[in-house]
């Protein structure tokens, strides 16, 4: 067995982990028959955004390996109401 370092392993691990990320999200676009309220897309999807968070730390990982790390995260949480409306289709009546 070969020797390998941390960054191998990290990238090994990021691939597999974009890897499994592609195959959820083609499994949450399936409609199931059995699944008349949505639970499975819904656990689907959270599954994929755990994936998705996993690939993130892995990258940011490499990237403090290498000496690059710049954070610049913006987060919104809850409803933040409609948008503006586009000129031209406002309410006239």
């Amino acid at each position: 067995m070969t020797a390998r370092t941390v960054e191998d392993l990290l990238e090994t691990q990021l691939a597999a982990c974009l890897a499994a990320t592609d195959d959820c999200l083609a499994q949450s676009r399936v409609k199931h028959k059995d699944d008349a309220y949505g639970h499975q897309r819904r656990n689907d999807v959270a599954y994929l955004a755990k994936l998705m968070k996993a690939s993130a730390r892995l990258t940011e990982a490499m990237a403090q390996l290498r000496g690059n790390t710049r954070h610049s995260i913006h987060v919104t949480r809850g409803d933040a109401g409609p948008g503006p409306v586009p000129p031209g289709l406002e309410d006239k009546g």
